[in-house]
């Protein structure tokens, strides 16, 4: 069985392009802002969330602070794929993803990177 995948991401063109990258190793459900996504998990809780940083409404940063409060979801990995770089200006114990990815993105590497966080999360649990 494959893991699941909740892509997060406003641009319609880079939220299909990631869903067709990764769909021949991922299950892949999509979501167009950070509350729809945030939605999507709490109802059908994915294996990896993969997420852009800046969207309208709740932001990348912000859907995985809340990600991180929800119990049935704090244990999810979260990686960001963005444009920017990490934000050096966050409160410290601000819950931060497990990867952060500059596009533009390798898909090899994006798959990787996949991989082994979810591989972690995986290790941490056992």
């Amino acid at each position: 069985m494959k893991p699941k995948v909740l892509i997060v991401e406003n641009s319609w063109t880079m939220r299909e392009t990631l869903r067709l990258l990764l769909s021949g190793e991922f299950d892949c459900t999509v979501a167009a802002d950070g509350e729809t996504g945030l939605a999507n998990a709490l109802a059908q809780p994915p294996d990896v969330l993969l997420s852009d940083v800046n969207m309208e409404g709740i932001d990348g940063y912000e859907l995985c602070r809340r990600v991180r409060a929800e119990p049935s979801l704090a244990h999810l990995p979260v990686v960001f794929v963005s444009g920017y770089a990490p934000r050096s200006d966050l409160e410290p114990g601000q819950p931060q993803p497990d990867a952060y990815l500059v596009k533009p993105v390798k898909p090899p590497y994006l798959i990787a990177q996949l991989h082994a966080v979810l591989q972690r999360a995986r290790g941490a649990t056992a």
